[in-house]
């Protein structure tokens, strides 16, 4: 259930940008919006890497934490993102 979960962020951070584009707003801030697009792939890797990794190597590599990894790594570039759409959005002349 938890890598469901970490698809369906990764998979909803990449229609943030989808729908920021649609709207006219991603021009405001191209770097933000590219930090989020990176924390969304980094979501949608580490929901997948359980059921990618071969049953029998899951005992090497699954103990190694790689989703945990991933998605903090995710959830730090979401949030540089952030910080930068809202900084130049803002701050916006």
């Amino acid at each position: 259930m938890f890598e469901a979960t970490l698809i369906d962020v990764g998979v909803a951070f990449l229609l943030i940008i989808a729908f920021a584009e649609w709207a006219k707003i991603r021009r405001k801030s191209e770097k933000g919006f590219g930090w989020l697009a990176a924390a969304g792939v980094f979501f949608l890797f580490a929901g997948t890497i359980n059921a990618a990794i071969i049953p029998g190597l899951y005992g090497y590599i699954g103990d190694l934490w790689l989703d945990t990894l991933f998605a903090t790594i995710g959830w730090i570039l979401a949030l540089v993102g952030t910080l930068f759409i809202g900084y130049e959005t803002l701050l916006e002349k």
